[in-house]
């Protein structure tokens, strides 16, 4: 039996104008962080051979930016595999992105180094989204899941970045979010009613393995019984620290890897028959045609109904009702 999430689409680019450009782009701007999470594959990444600490070149940043200005209304992520707050010339990145006109911009941050002075500068800079990654609403939890972090610390930063925003009067729009692990068991609804009010919107993200790196206590109860195709081949690519681009978010190996910006642009890797052809078999549920979706096991949190998409929508829709009214 085919489940309810695939009955009701048809699996495919939503609108025309998705087929010519991702409707979303991922920059990782930097692969460092400087904690270490139980639900994150970076403690085990970061002890690599492979692994070399860096943070995006500018030149590479600037080349990402100035095709996405080209097709308005592309949303323009800073995330993935770091800590963007990290990133020394963070703030020129999000003001040359404010200068081409990419709207909207939007940054997920720990929360650890958001000072009052970083703070301020990324509000003035115009951040259009930023979302914070809590994970937990008391102390003890909250410490045995984000190592390396103080929980003081980090809910006096976000409650300082609420009141500067509130204060300035700015659109930038905050979010919060937690990850439905075992270990906030009973606690995400006291998370919910803690910031639902003080905050834009409370996310909660579904806990996954991150392609088999992290080892997590149910994923036997995971399979492919009623999968469906993949909806980031459709809507979102991804761009590493070195500009190369891959298919999955998941991918930290970098085993996804179908091109590089500086040899390609994203409208034609988008538009490639390497694409096209990765789509054609999630669309023909022939996933073992292709190693790293063959072996997936987090394709269960990947909905074409709720994701992202959703939660951002319904943030710009009650600004552009407060604009017009």
């Amino acid at each position: 039996m085919r489940s309810k999430n695939s009955l009701e689409h048809s699996y495919g680019f939503k609108k025309a104008q998705d087929r010519i450009f991702p409707p979303m782009v991922f920059a990782e701007i930097t692969n460092v962080c400087n904690l270490h999470c139980i639900h994150c594959p970076h403690t085990y990444v970061s002890k690599q051979r492979f692994y070399k600490p860096r943070h995006m070149e500018f030149s590479i940043y600037k080349r990402i930016v100035d095709e996405v200005a080209q097709f308005k209304g592309t949303v323009f992520r800073l995330v993935c595999d770091g800590e963007p707050t990290l990133h020394p010339r963070l703030l020129d990145m999000i003001m040359y992105a404010k200068k081409n006109n990419i709207q909207p911009i939007c940054l997920i941050t720990n929360g650890t180094l958001l000072t009052k002075k970083i703070s301020m500068n990324m509000l003035n800079a115009g951040i259009d989204v930023i979302e914070i990654s809590l994970d937990a609403v008391r102390k003890d939890t909250y410490e045995s899941i984000r190592l390396g972090a103080s929980f003081k610390e980090v809910m006096d930063n976000t409650q300082r970045f609420i009141d500067l925003r509130n204060k300035l009067k700015l659109h930038t729009k905050i979010m919060v979010s937690i990850i439905d692990q075992p270990e906030v068991a009973g606690e995400i609804k006291d998370f919910v009613e803690y910031w639902d009010g003080k905050v834009d919107k409370v996310i909660i993200r579904t806990y996954t393995s991150i392609g088999g790196l992290v080892k997590k206590n149910n994923a036997g109860s995971f399979t492919q019984d009623g999968r469906w195709p993949c909806p980031l081949l459709w809507t979102r690519i991804f761009i590493n620290v070195d500009g190369r681009l891959k298919f999955c978010v998941e991918d930290w190996l970098n085993r996804t890897i179908v091109g590089d910006i500086r040899e390609i642009s994203l409208k034609q890797m988008w538009q490639s028959s390497i694409y096209n052809q990765i789509r054609n078999y999630h669309q023909l549920r022939q996933f073992h045609k292709i190693p790293h979706c063959n072996k997936c096991i987090d394709w269960s949190s990947r909905k074409w109904d709720y994701d992202y998409f959703y939660a951002l929508n319904q943030l710009l829709k009650k600004t552009r009702k407060n604009e017009s009214s």
